[in-house]
């Protein structure tokens, strides 16, 4: 140790600094001249001279002799000294800021079940369908717990050895030089991949995975109501677990196809009507469609075209509630393409009425002929 330094003016601090002020400069000088964080040329250099002054600074015995001689006496070989104070457990929690794990001295990795994946579908729906709310069947390829080895990958009569490498831990220690000294960092085992345990004998039919993929129908219910991208959830109809794990889930996307009578809005339908012209004038109850039933519609005299109507309770079934939405009906002329021979008769007797004189009609439009003049004989 080289006792011309100002181990506080390393750490940037003052002399009067408490034990906590020093350990958050060296943190924060940690953070900006950690070599694995600066590769800045003379970061390494930088990062033993800081790691040097918080090894004496942050032990109350060296600090207190450092004050009085300009030296602590830290023994050399290691770069933190023997020191009880601060610098290997706080070095530890700074190491984990970094590489977001601490300094490890063991402990086995979490092993044991596996909870299986869980699955997205799709389900397309007719708006009878959401009407009524149904039972529905669809197909789902997924894996599954093989049937054959009832999932422990090995062939009948045999069982998974454990692995003789790892002694069935899974994992497998590394041991590591940094700057920071020697830490200890565990593996997945290469030679079980981290379960644990080799198998010999395979099973042919999953070829020792202990799951195999298959196409599996179920029964879904579609609730009355059911709109685009209302989801459903099917606890335990996912990818099977591993290690004996639950499975997962599987999620369903519903979509309602288009139906062209109807536009929708949540559990509101809207639809057109068209009538004959004397409907509108004269009045008269016409029978509407919805979805499933006929329903009743007054139309009073002299109701002007597009006029909309309210069918209250005529719509589909909010989801998740006994209440129903509301039918809209709007009405428009119906405008015969072609006509019969009375038919025309009667409307053109029906234009002249409405004419009222104010010009005369069609066949009264007719050019007179002209008076012939008489000659000389008569």
């Amino acid at each position: 140790m080289s006792p011309q330094k100002d181990f506080y003016q390393v750490l940037g601090v003052a002399q009067s600094a408490t034990g906590d002020e020093i350990k958050y400069a060296y943190r924060q000088l940690a953070r900006q001249f950690h070599p694995d964080l600066n590769p800045e040329p003379g970061a390494g250099d930088k990062m033993r001279e800081i790691n040097e002054a918080y090894e004496v600074l942050s032990d109350s015995d060296k600090r207190a002799r450092y004050d009085q001689f300009g030296t602590a006496d830290v023994p050399q070989g290691s770069p933190f000294g023997g020191s009880s104070g601060g610098g290997l457990g706080d070095l530890g929690e700074i190491f984990s800021a970094f590489f977001g794990g601490g300094m490890r001295s063991g402990g086995e990795v979490e092993r044991g079940p596996h909870r299986g994946s869980d699955l997205r579908a799709n389900a397309r729906v007719t708006l009878e369908e959401v009407a009524t709310g149904t039972e529905r069947e669809i197909s789902v390829n997924r894996l599954e717990r093989c049937i054959t080895c009832n999932g422990t990958g090995a062939e009948a009569g045999s069982f998974p050895a454990m692995c003789p490498r790892c002694n069935g831990r899974g994992v497998m220690r590394q041991v590591n030089q940094s700057l920071f000294g020697q830490f200890i960092q565990e593996v997945a085992c290469p030679e079980c991949h981290g379960e644990g345990q080799i198998i010999r004998n395979p099973c042919a039919s999953c070829r020792g995975n202990g799951v195999s993929r298959v196409s599996r129908k179920l029964s879904i219910h579609i609730p009355a109501g059911a709109d685009d991208g209302t989801k459903l959830r099917l606890s335990n109809e996912g990818e099977a677990g591993l290690r004996g794990g639950p499975a997962g889930d599987l999620f369903i996307s519903l979509s309602v196809a288009k139906d062209p009578r109807f536009e929708r809005n949540e559990a509101n339908l809207f639809t057109t009507l068209y009538v004959p012209y004397p409907t509108l004038v004269l009045g008269s109850t016409v029978t509407v469609q919805s979805v499933l039933d006929m329903h009743n519609l007054s139309i009073p005299p002299g109701t002007e075209a597009d006029k909309q109507f309210n069918l209250r309770g005529a719509g589909l079934p909010y989801l998740g509630r006994r209440e129903k939405g509301d039918l809209y009906v709007t009405v428009k002329v119906k405008v015969p393409k072609k006509l019969s021979p009375q038919e025309r008769q009667l409307l053109e007797q029906l234009a002249e009425l409405q004419n009222d004189g104010s010009a005369p009609p069609a066949d009264s439009k007719k050019p007179s002929s002209k008076k012939k003049k008489k000659g000389l004989f008569g």
